[in-house]
């Protein structure tokens, strides 16, 4: 797969099938374009093309609507999908507050155009680009007449009569049911981030964590409870089980952390390491317990669970 990050790396294609959007959360109403581009693609013997955006648009154009709003996937989870369905080409267009003053129009002359000439162009049935979202369905297939492509809008995909979207998703992960976003997400909510120094509050308790800071700021992040997790190191997978809360136990209105315990007989130093933390499934609440015996009884119990998962 080539990943252009800049114009100057955008290949002047022939002929293509490509498709454009944010695609947070790459669920699988998303892949559902993905695989509509490369499926017609293939057919076709032409290139498949995916042009998104990095940062995602609503992260620079925050409105005091948006103000809360948070991310459900980096841009290197966004790039691993797209590598996995087998996309030719990504367009990671840098989203600053100059380029979202480009109009639909020129959008699609400057770069759809001129640098892919589509037969066929695959949106989702919601889709907006451009200045002020004029970029949709109406406008493609007005375009189309003059440039000569088809324009294919796939429909909300459903799963039990529920249309799979990222707001639905984004309310899933607040309210712990991880089970349920992994569902419609079609992999694993994951948070990727460094170990940062803590307390020490978990050796103490012969429960070791490493504490992590996301690298991308405004993820969004699980609501507060204990989970079974995985987390992987450079090239290893460790069972874990993850913590996020304020950590009520020892104190009152503390900070809110995510806590991560690593099920190993390793020796590790994680200290200022990159570490990926994959959601599996919700195990309980935070809550507040008499003393650290009880504590250390339940995180007991929460390891017994993690293992057996």
């Amino acid at each position: 797969m080539v990943i252009c990050k800049n114009l100057n790396t955008i290949p002047h294609l022939d002929k293509s099938v490509l498709t454009i959007g944010s695609f947070d959360g790459m669920h699988r109403g998303h892949m559902e374009i993905i695989k509509n581009v490369k499926l017609k693609a293939d057919r076709k013997n032409i290139p498949s093309v995916v042009i998104t955006f990095d940062p995602h648009p609503k992260s620079i154009l925050q409105s005091n609507v948006q103000k809360n709003w948070s991310i459900l996937t980096n841009t290197d989870k966004k790039l691993e999908l797209l590598e996995q369905s087998g996309i030719d080409y990504v367009l990671l267009v840098p989203f600053d507050l100059e380029f979202a003053k480009i109009t639909a129009k020129d959008f699609m002359d400057s770069f759809i155009i001129e640098y892919f000439n589509p037969e066929d162009i695959v949106i989702g049935y919601d889709h907006h680009f451009g200045n002020k979202r004029e970029g949709n369905a109406e406008f493609l297939k007005k375009q189309s007449e003059k440039y000569n492509f088809n324009v294919h809008v796939i429909e909300p995909l459903t799963i039990d009569d529920i249309s799979v979207s990222s707001t639905q998703i984004r309310e899933h992960i607040q309210n712990c049911d991880i089970k349920a976003a992994n569902n419609y997400l079609g992999w694993e909510y994951e948070i990727s981030g460094v170990v940062v120094k803590g307390e020490g509050i978990g050796k103490g308790l012969e429960f070791p964590t490493a504490n992590i800071q996301p690298e991308i700021q405004n993820q969004l992040i699980p609501g507060q409870g204990a989970y079974c997790v995985d987390a992987v190191v450079g090239n290893k997978t460790y069972p874990g089980m993850c913590n996020i809360g304020n950590r009520p136990t020892f104190y009152d209105g503390g900070e809110n952390v995510i806590e991560v315990h690593l099920i190993t007989e390793d020796a590790l130093s994680l200290l200022d390491e990159k570490i990926k933390v994959t959601f599996k499934i919700f195990i309980r609440k935070e809550k507040k317990y008499g003393n650290k015996t009880e504590l250390v009884r339940q995180l007991e119990l929460d390891r017994q669970i993690c293992l057996s998962y």
